[in-house]
């Protein structure tokens, strides 16, 4: 494994910007590389290789976590052509924001809805009626269960979910990073075989802002969401009308085809 990071800028100002609200930004972006094989993948990774790139996720996180000023950690694979990766050498990144992404601030938001109105976790009844039903779960083991969400935007995304709550990455016991490394490498294999030639995919973690952010960290569920672009052989899944100008996604399929699609795959 090599990491690679420096400063980055990070531009974030108020109204009328420059003005009063702007002030300077700072970060950091780190590479992973996840093996020394220019020809190979995350998905070729043996389980032990798998479960050294999971702890170096967990390393960095909480080394940068612990940074001044940073508010939350993003570690992410953008993976094939398609996605507009232009290095071959499999890899992946950590982006250190100094502050909490619009993404993750809306989640939060949600959750604290949820618990305000039913008692309860709202990642952890998600991942519960999912496993419950069965019927849009891809593959499963003691420690982790994968699904396609029922609200699924991309013709193709898979949730990660730990069954035992952790905030980040550096939460993760040695039995839930043991067990992710197993069955990441057996979805990654399902979206590798979807299509003559392999899926381009973004997996992206979905962390809880650092405690420095001042963003409530006590509901937040880790987990992984994994997507890919393609809806079909040969064809991309294009962000125009709906999408675009009103930023309402329309389906190409159903999460329980998709499911049923890569229940199936080997």
């Amino acid at each position: 494994l090599v990491d690679v990071h420096g400063g980055v800028r990070w531009a974030r100002t108020g109204a009328g910007s420059p003005g009063p609200g702007a002030r300077e930004g700072f970060g950091r972006c780190e590479v992973v590389c996840f093996t020394s094989d220019h020809e190979s993948s995350f998905a070729q990774l043996d389980p032990e290789r798998a479960r050294l790139v999971v702890d170096a996720w967990a390393q960095r996180s909480a080394e940068l976590a612990d940074i001044d000023g940073i508010g939350q950690v993003f570690c992410f694979e953008n993976h094939g052509a398609e996605i507009g990766v232009t290095l071959s050498h499999p890899h992946g990144q950590i982006y250190a924001y100094p502050f909490v992404t619009p993404r993750v601030t809306r989640m939060s938001e949600n959750v604290r809805r949820y618990r305000k109105s039913h008692g309860s976790n709202l990642f952890g009844d998600l991942l519960a009626g999912e496993r419950a039903a069965g019927l849009r779960v891809v593959a499963a083991n003691e420690e982790w269960t994968a699904f396609v969400p029922p609200f699924a935007r991309w013709p193709y995304e898979v949730l990660l979910y730990p069954h035992r709550r952790v905030a980040d990455l550096p939460d993760l016991d040695v039995a839930q990073r043991d067990a992710f490394a197993t069955l990441y490498l057996d979805v990654l294999h399902r979206f590798a075989h979807c299509f003559d030639s392999p899926m381009p995919y973004i997996a992206a973690w979905n962390q809880a802002p650092t405690p420095r952010s001042g963003v409530p960290r006590t509901d937040w569920w880790l987990h992984l969401q994994l997507f890919s672009i393609r809806r079909a052989a040969g064809k991309l899944k294009y962000l125009a009308g709906s999408e675009s100008g009103m930023s309402v996604f329309v389906s190409d399929t159903t999460p329980e085809t998709v499911a049923t699609e890569l229940r199936e795959m080997r």
